[in-house]
């Protein structure tokens, strides 16, 4: 398995210095022609800077897998990836440069504005669009839903991945300020507090305890929380880990379900909160139990399951539970999307069939919240950071 990665590894390099020398061939085209040596040298010294920025972060003396470093990694890998998209249109255009030889410099710079036009989106997203905080409002009604429910509201929030923010804080507060405007009846965090370590809320209980405070708040765990994605000395430091985390939601004030339900009440009337551990298709984890969380939820109750990932519903919940409103994260909905006539995409549809938004199944619906952080690369690119609030209304199913 190890010589297969250094083959990916090897060929990434190759075809990453194969690109940019293309690319650096068509600026030459465009720019400073009778200074093309200084350029050539300084593009290449760039991008011989990234790829030996790549070795040592990737190969060695690091491995992503023992990194607490987050932030150095999530932006080495936006500075990586905006080079390298910006180097495929430039070597492209240099390519039909050797074609239409007559027509170059119009190739060429066609290709050097599409470039351009790339990486500024993609420098967007790290320095904009993963702080444009967005607030979704959905309404859902309900004919089982009991009297004093009626326009109950509920904030559902998830995946801070709170040690890759750079400046955690500021989107903590931001957050923070929408909840207390808000002012709901239930607070809901649907998982992955951290990428891994618990060390990573060092600093941040008090702004997350200011959240866990505003109302009743409640939480589940994400596949991230776990630990499962670093190297560790022993299973018992991985248990302390967890356990850690654990306490860090306890002591801001969100009580965690574990594969548990809870009754919620206003008046005379009631519902059920049902949160469970991570499950998701393999290779992500599958510790939730539904059966043991549903124990002693009477089968008429309205109902609202905690689930970090939504493959849990399409797999078992869907046509198979009645659970009135399932509550999901984990997708990020790729952290890139596009919204052409109002319809929103994302790639994430490769990978999660339900990746973003509202789906239904009879009276049963899933909402997929889109995340609050980043994971991988710190941006968002038309997928802002999300706060979900839900207004749960009596009546006729629309």
């Amino acid at each position: 398995m190890r010589s297969f990665q250094i083959l990916y590894i090897l060929f990434f390099i190759i075809f990453y210095l194969l690109l940019a020398g293309g690319s650096i061939k068509n600026l030459t085209v465009i720019f400073l022609q009778n200074k093309k040596r200084l350029l050539k040298r300084l593009l290449w010294f760039l991008n011989v800077i990234i790829i030996l920025g790549f070795i040592s972060l990737y190969i060695y003396p690091n491995q992503p897998r023992n990194a607490t470093n987050y932030p150095i990694y999530f932006y080495f890998n936006a500075i990586l990836f905006t080079i390298f998209i910006f180097n495929i249109p430039n070597a492209l255009a240099f390519v039909l440069h050797w074609f239409f030889e007559k027509k170059s410099i119009i190739i060429s710079l066609a290709g050097f504005v599409i470039s351009a036009g790339l990486g500024i989106s993609l420098l967007y997203g790290v320095v904009i669009g993963k702080q444009n905080l967005t607030v979704k409002e959905v309404t859902l009604t309900y004919r089982n839903l009991p009297k004093n429910f009626d326009n109950y509201r509920i904030v559902q929030f998830s995946d801070l991945h709170i040690g890759g923010m750079l400046k955690s804080n500021t989107i903590l507060n931001k957050t923070k300020t929408k909840f207390e405007r808000m002012d709901p009846d239930l607070l809901l965090f649907t998982g992955d507090l951290v990428n891994n370590f618990q060390t990573e809320t060092n600093g941040f209980l008090p702004v997350l305890k200011d959240m866990g405070d505003l109302s009743l708040s409640y939480s589940t765990l994400g596949n991230h929380d776990y630990g499962d994605y670093t190297d560790w000395d022993s299973p018992e430091e991985k248990l302390s880990n967890l356990e850690g985390i654990i306490s860090v939601l306890n002591e801001t004030g969100f009580t965690l379900l574990e594969n548990q339900h809870t009754v919620i009440k206003k008046g005379n009337d009631s519902i059920f909160l049902v949160g469970v551990e991570n499950w998701g298709h393999p290779p992500f984890p599958q510790y939730a139990n539904l059966e043991k969380a549903l124990q002693g939820v009477p089968e008429e109750a309205f109902t609202i399951l905690m689930t970090h990932d939504p493959a849990h519903w399409e797999s078992q919940v869907k046509g198979k539970k009645s659970i009135e409103l399932t509550l999901s994260g984990h997708t990020h909905g790729l952290q890139w999307g596009l919204k052409p006539a109002g319809i929103s995409f994302s790639l994430a549809c490769l990978t999660s069939k339900y990746w973003g938004g509202l789906y239904r199944n009879g009276a049963s619906v899933l909402y997929v919240n889109t995340g609050l952080g980043t994971i991988g690369i710190p941006w968002r690119l038309d997928m802002q950071p999300e706060i979900t609030v839900f207004t749960l209304k009596r009546g006729e199913i629309d």
